[in-house]
């Protein structure tokens, strides 16, 4: 009998001692295994940078040098537009002589005679082959003395006339000179004295008085 229970008692001594020792060496086992809990810290998400493409520089255009005229002299009146040509004449005669009469100013005469020598050189210088035909019947006459007030008497004598041609001074002067022809006539009737006879009177044959 007594030998039974020491045989349990040395059973039971090695039970306590082989569950000591199991927990012995899970305690040493979980102590060398375990490490210290950390949160896990992930590296930030870093997207790479965005390469930006550098702007697209054009080249700068390259200007050619102009070169520049030398400025020529210009005349004042020829750099004003010169207004459009009539289509037809303005004054024509069909009668076989005209007489013009002009009364001039004294103090004026100088300038009336260059107003004419004017209208002669237009008439030289037209393209227009008729001018010369006119130019060649046309005679500028003056009194060979002033009226009681000064005024100086002129008559244009065209003979013979080439119908259906201007006779316009103006107008004639406008074919050359058209940015000076209208000055020009402006000019001419600050040479005239209203009160005297200026008129252009066209004339016909009545007889001649000669049998030659």
């Amino acid at each position: 009998m007594r030998s039974m229970m020491d045989s349990r008692a040395v059973r039971s001594v090695a039970v306590q001692v082989a569950v000591a020792t199991m927990c012995l060496t899970s305690g040493l086992a979980f102590a060398q295994g375990a490490q210290p809990t950390t949160p896990a810290t992930q590296p930030p998400t870093t997207q790479p940078p965005t390469t930006q493409q550098p702007p697209t520089t054009q080249p700068p255009t390259t200007q050619q040098p102009t070169t520049q005229q030398p400025a020529q002299p210009t005349d004042p009146a020829a750099e004003q537009a010169a207004p459009a040509a009539p289509t037809k004449p303005q004054l024509t005669f069909d009668s076989d002589y005209v007489v013009w009469f002009y009364a001039v100013k004294g103090e004026n005469g100088p300038q009336f005679e260059q107003f004419f020598t004017r209208v002669k050189e237009a008439m030289a210088k037209s393209t227009n082959p008729e001018r010369t035909n006119q130019a060649a019947g046309m005679k500028l006459l003056k009194a060979t003395s002033p009226a009681a007030d000064g005024t100086v008497n002129y008559v244009l004598i065209i003979n013979p006339v080439v119908k259906g041609q201007e006779y316009s001074p103006g107008m004639l002067l406008f074919e050359v000179f058209p940015t000076e022809a209208k000055q020009l006539v402006d000019q001419l009737q600050s040479f005239i004295n209203d009160k005297g006879l200026n008129a252009a009177v066209p004339l016909t044959t009545v007889m001649p008085l000669s049998d030659m």
